[in-house]
Formats: structure tokens, sequence, C-alpha cells
């Protein structure tokens, strides 16, 4: 009884760490480029054990994308609670955002979007982050940071659309995502913002 306990906890304890280490994988080469093998060699674990936990590579990286997003978004949440405004909060964001997109290979973007279910999980999420983002926005109205004439919820769906577009057309071939990222960053920023707020954007881009 023992004997089995101390399995179960084991391969429980591995779960986490799996998904950190295959999600670092996915990110560097492409999810096609990534085999089952690879992630169990990384581990240092056998593949049956890894396939015990995970029977399939869509799976595991459903879980992995999953637990991508929850970490990101715990951090953001952490980081706006202790932050002096939203303009502070946006700025952790920002850099975060262009760290991760800095050390992912475009291909990865490419493959996942082959798989329906991860898929609606991100169209799930990004509603979930829609609501986020309103609660921020009117706080940065509050505090001078963001006008308040004007409709964001045209901004999101034109920012949805850009997205979209270059995704469909892979400029992430053409330019690197943290680029693309980072000017449309600075264009929703200077579209948006208050004289306060874009005089706190020029210093975090001075900084940067």
């Amino acid at each position: 009884m023992q004997k089995n306990y101390n399995s179960t906890a084991y391969r429980e304890e591995l779960r986490p760490q799996i998904l950190i280490v295959a999600m670092a994988l996915f990110k560097k080469h492409g999810v096609k480029a990534v085999k089952m093998d690879d992630i169990a060699t990384e581990m240092g674990i056998s593949k049956r054990t890894l396939y015990e936990l995970y029977s399939n590579k869509e799976d595991l990286l459903y879980e992995c994308v999953k637990n991508d997003k929850e970490q990101r978004m715990k951090k953001i949440l952490e980081y706006a609670a202790t932050a002096s405004n939203e303009m502070e909060a946006m700025t952790y964001f920002v850099r975060l955002q262009l760290d991760d997109l800095g050390s992912t290979n475009p291909a990865f973007f490419a493959d996942i979007h082959k798989y329906s279910k991860i898929m609606a999980y991100l169209k799930d999420n990004k509603m979930c982050q829609k609501q986020h983002g309103r609660e921020f926005i009117r706080r940065g109205i509050e505090q001078g940071y963001f006008r308040s004439d004007m409709n964001y919820e045209i901004l999101n769906r034109l920012g949805d659309a850009a997205m979209t577009n270059v995704m469909q057309t892979q400029m992430y071939l053409v330019y690197p995502l943290r680029d693309i990222f980072r000017t449309f960053m600075i264009i929703f920023m200077r579209t948006c913002c208050t004289e306060t707020g874009l005089k706190y954007m020029q210093k975090m881009l001075a900084e940067e």
C-alpha cells in the first residue's frame, strides 16, 4: 500500500514539472517538432511514465497552454494588486509579454491553430481577459491615464482583427513577434492615453 501511495504521489508531483518543461520545449521548437520522447528525455523519465500522466501530445499541450495562461494571469493580478497605478501594471504586462514573445518560436503559434480544443480554450480565456481589461481601463480613466472619450470595445475588436491578420498572413515570418506586439502596444497606448498617460509611456519606453 505504501509503495503504491509513494508511486502515485511521485507521479502527481511530476505533473506541474512536466507542464513547465514541455511548454518550454514547445515554445522553443514549435509543437510539431517536439515528440513525447523528447519531453520524457528532457525530464529524465520513461516515456511510459509520461503517457501514464498524459495519454497523448494534444492532451499534454492543452494542459501546458492552460497552465501557462493561468500562471501568467496570476503573476499579472498579483503585480497589479501592489502597483501604484494602472500604468505601472500595464508596464509590467507589456514587459512580460515582450520577454515571452522574444523567446517563442513563431512555429508554436502556427502549430496550436491546428488543435480545435486548444483554440476553443483560448477563445474562452480571451473573454475572461477582456473582463479584466474593462476593469483596467475603467481604473485607468479614473486615474487620468486613459481617455474617457474612446470606445474601447471598438478598439478591442480592431486589435483582435489586427492579430488575426498577423496570424493569417504569417507576418511573424517577416517580423519578430516581439516587434509586432511592441508596435501594436505603442499604437494602442498613443491612441487611448491622455497627456499624463503618454508621459508615463515615454518614460517606460526610455527605460526599455
